[in-house]
């Protein structure tokens, strides 16, 4: 039970958080895409990062209920409904349910750039699940510090799945046109940009609010995870420092490398917010001391 609780629940839970960041930056990102082949390109990575999304939620749910219950395999069919029906994690599994359903609609249909709204509604909906089911719920589910932890979620994802997205569609971006670079680029930067505030307030407030009921904040685990996270997000930030400033530029001005220096820093950003999001997870299944 130890391993389910100290390594499968997280597990799960960075794959969630993965699949919720490749759903998010699909919708940040999709303004800035004009070209028909990376339009299809987008779908495509929208409807397997919603399916990511239902497998990944199914694994968290058992996982979850193992670690709550303790129960055998063989009665887990049970284990589960009890948990579902009986216990706020279960409530909040419902509510991502729902909001996974929304992302499977509005991505199914060849069409679906014309449910955004719904698309919209879905990621939001899963961000609060999200959020409602780590230690933001200590203070009610329907609280400020959840509201401020969906806000956390959804900034986070943004900027890690349209990094990732990002490095996805630019394979062969040094044969787009230059306004269709530039185009992505720009709007890759506005998102990246906002989201890094939002990270950055939030978390702050998250941190706070955690530590103060900390007797002793640095015995624990869950400092140390935090410093490696906040150690990472620092690289990324730096990575995306050296794009904005200077492959940016090199890219408007259609210099020689710099589609392919822009990618290459988007590459080691992604790398790095894949660290984040995995010790995000840990983080959410690790009590402060």
């Amino acid at each position: 039970m130890d391993m389910v609780a100290g390594w499968m629940q997280p597990l799960f839970a960075g794959l969630l958080d993965m699949a919720l960041a490749a759903a998010v930056g699909v919708a940040a990102l999709r303004a800035a895409v004009s070209s028909a082949a990376t339009s299809v390109r987008l779908a495509s990575i929208a409807r397997r990062a919603c399916v990511l999304l239902g497998i990944g939620l199914a694994a968290y749910l058992c996982a979850g209920t193992v670690a709550m219950t303790e129960t055998r395999i063989i009665d887990l069919p049970a284990a589960l409904w009890r948990v579902l029906t009986q216990s706020h994690f279960g409530a909040m599994i419902w509510v991502a349910f729902a909001a996974w359903t929304m992302l499977m609609v509005a991505t199914v249909s060849s069409t679906w750039q014309r449910r955004n709204g719904l698309f919209a509604v879905g990621l939001i909906g899963f961000a609060l699940a999200r959020a409602a089911t780590g230690h933001a719920a200590d203070q009610g589910f329907v609280s400020f510090s959840v509201l401020i932890h969906t806000a956390h979620v959804l900034a986070t994802t943004a900027w890690a799945g349209s990094v990732g997205v990002c490095v996805l569609l630019t394979s062969d971006w040094c044969n787009w046109p230059l306004q269709q670079r530039t185009s992505l680029a720009h709007r890759l930067s506005e998102v990246t940009t906002l989201a890094l505030l939002v990270v950055v307030s939030s978390g702050l407030f998250n941190v706070a609010r955690l530590l103060e009921r900390a007797s002793n904040p640095w015995g624990s685990a869950y400092s140390w995870i935090l410093l490696a996270k906040l150690g990472a997000v620092a690289i990324a930030t730096g990575l995306g420092v050296r794009n904005r400033w200077y492959w940016l530029a090199q890219l408007d001005r259609d210099q020689v490398g710099g589609a392919k220096g822009f990618r290459l820093v988007l590459l080691c950003e992604a790398l790095t917010l894949l660290v984040v999001l995995a010790l995000a997870a840990k983080l959410g299944t690790t009590m402060p001391a």
